[in-house]
This record gives structure tokens, C-alpha cells and sequence, in this order.
């Protein structure tokens, strides 16, 4: 910490997730900004939508991005006090870019960068979370998603063939010509 920094409010940024919201997170963070005596700012990363063709070559009438921009603004505003209540001081903030970037280039002038690691079937949130902690400015919390917040999603097909892949190359590792016996 430098001099200059003694007299300027601890600021903690939250990554706010577009799924899930991210209440554990923006209710760790809050209650870390009042121990340090801080404020909180919760991000968004958003990008643009890149319009299609429609028949003929022409472009199809689309939402601006200035609108498109307020309404991710609404959408991060409304999880904010979803998970807080109405009455929260949170600074909001929807910032063009990719999740990472944008969470890099928010933890240089942060004093601590808050993620919650999503559900369990998530390897997204899991995979931003251990890349960002190499890559950020500041200390980064990946607060885990605690019980009662979102219902459990159930594993998907595709994640369930992909552990059972998983177990049986685990399960014939070095031994050559083995076959496990069918299952059932």
C-alpha cells in the first residue's frame, strides 16, 4: 500500500455473474466494505451483440447498443438489490469486454477483486476463477456458493457422459487390453 493510498476508501469490486447474480459474493463483499470501512463496486462485463444478416444481405432492424447497454445496466442493478435489498449502497457498472478483461482491467484500481465460483457444473466460473487469481491486480476471493442461495441445477447429459469418460479411462489406465465389464 502506498502513502497516498492511506487516505482513500478501501474499494472492493465484485464481478457480478449474468446468471446467477452472484449474491454470495455482493453479500461478502458488503459485509467485508463495512469491516474496512470501504465501499463496493459491482461489475458487469457485457459485449455487444453483433447483428445478423437477414435474407437478401440486408441487416435486420436491431436494438441499438446504447439501449441494449441500459437494459444489461437494469438487469445488473435489479440483482444487486435483489441479493442486497433496495436499500444497498452499491455502485453499479456494466463494462464492454470479456469477463476476464474486464475484471483485470477492474482489480488495477481495486484493493480486492470478490467472484463467486458458480454452481458445480459451471467449469466456466471455476476456470475464470483460477485464471483470474494469476492475472489480477489485487487479491481475489472466490467466495463459494452458499447453500440456500440458487437451487441446485442437476448435471447435464453432456457433463454426466463426460465423468463417466472420465472414470472409466481412470478405471483401464495401464492396462492395456482391458475392457470393464459392461454396467446393468
Amino acid at each position: 500500500m502506498n502513502v497516498k493510498d492511506l487516505g482513500r476508501p478501501h474499494r472492493i469490486v465484485v464481478g457480478v455473474s449474468p446468471t446467477s447474480g452472484s449474491p454470495g459474493a455482493l453479500r461478502w463483499a458488503v459485509e467485508e466494505a463495512a469491516v474496512r470501512g470501504g465501499r463496493v463496486v459491482a461489475v458487469r462485463a457485457w459485449r455487444p451483440h453483433q447483428p445478423e444478416t437477414a435474407t437478401g444481405g440486408r441487416l435486420p432492424s436491431v436494438v441499438s447498443d446504447d439501449t441494449a447497454l441500459a437494459v444489461e445496466q437494469a438487469r445488473l442493478a435489479e440483482d444487486v438489490a435483489r441479493a442486497l435489498g433496495p436499500d444497498h449502497l452499491v455502485e453499479t457498472r456494466v463494462v464492454a469486454g470479456k469477463r476476464r478483461a474486464v475484471l483485470v482491467e477492474e482489480s488495477r484500481s481495486a484493493d480486492l477483486l470478490v467472484i463467486d465460483a458458480g454452481q458445480s457444473t459451471e467449469m466456466g466460473a471455476r476456470w475464470l476463477g483460477g485464471r483470474l487469481v494469476q492475472v489480477a491486480h489485487c487479491p481475489v476471493v472466490v467466495v463459494p456458493p452458499a447453500l440456500g442461495d440458487l437451487p441446485p441445477r442437476p448435471v447435464g447429459s453432456a457433463a454426466g457422459r463426460l465423468g463417466r469418460s472420465v472414470e472409466r479411462a481412470a478405471a483401464t489406465a495401464g492396462r492395456p487390453g482391458f475392457r470393464r465389464p459392461p454396467s446393468g
